[in-house]
This record gives structure tokens, sequence and C-alpha cells, in this order.
């Protein structure tokens, strides 16, 4: 498996074409299917979560990036799995984490060429976010 790996002094990680996993995002009752998704392990065990350009629900006015930094993850024999609890993204080109949209937790697996990836928002959270779930089912390099 290649993962790219990052600037960590980038706000937003250069993501190539062949290396974003694209797919399915669903959450509740919205369905988008054209979602990008990077995952880049580092060698200290940890990946970094890069989610290009997406939105959550149809009535989100815009689009945003979100990345997750320092996610623990293991790699055994080709299948890499991760998993968090309480991560506070950075939105878009923010230098800083934002706690307005922690996530409890988030999980996820890659296992050849494809990722799975699930996510809970915190529960303490505006009432539009709050313990809101969603997932993410996508191919790298896979093109409409």
């Amino acid at each position: 498996m290649l993962f790219q790996s990052c600037d960590e002094n980038s706000l937003t990680p250069p993501v190539e074409p062949d290396d974003v996993y694209r797919g399915k995002l669903t959450v509740g009752d919205y369905i988008n299917n054209t979602v990008g998704i990077s995952v880049s392990e580092s060698s200290d065990s940890t990946v970094l979560i890069f989610f290009d350009n997406v939105k959550f629900a149809k009535a989100m006015p815009v689009y945003i990036d979100i990345t997750l930094k320092d996610v623990p993850c293991s790699n055994n024999n080709g299948v890499l799995n991760f998993y968090v609890e309480n991560i506070d993204p950075y939105l878009n080109k923010e230098i800083e984490p934002s706690s307005k949209y922690r996530f409890a937790i988030v999980t996820g697996t890659i296992i050849g060429n494809e990722l799975l990836l699930s996510a809970r928002m915190s529960d303490d959270l505006a009432p539009s976010r709050a313990g809101k779930e969603f997932s993410f089912r996508g191919v790298r390099g896979f093109v409409e």
C-alpha cells in the first residue's frame, strides 16, 4: 500500500487524484456519491485523514475541507485500521482545530484500494451536529 505523506506546515494536504478514495458518503437520508477522502500514513503509527470539499446535508450552504491529524493506526498484513475518540478537526485553512465540530469517534479500515470509514459527532455540539453519524465507502483511484 502506498500512502501520500504531507507537509506538517501545510494547511491543506496536497492530494494527488490517484491517492484519493472516491465514493459514497451517507449521513442519515443524505447521500453524496462523489466524496473524496485521502488517508496518509505516518511513520509514527498515525494517519492524517483529509475530507476534500464535502457537505454533510443537502441544506448545508457550503462545502468544507476537514483534516484530522494524528489518528492512531495499525498496519497488519496490508490492512490499515485507524480509530480515535474525541478529536477536534481542522476546518478549511484554520490553523487551530475546532471543538465546535468534535468527533466522538472516527474509525476506518483500508484493505487494498478500498476505504471504509464511519464517524459520529459528539453529543454536546449544536443540535444540527450533535450525535450525527455518517459512513463512507470509497475506492482509491476511482474515476467516474
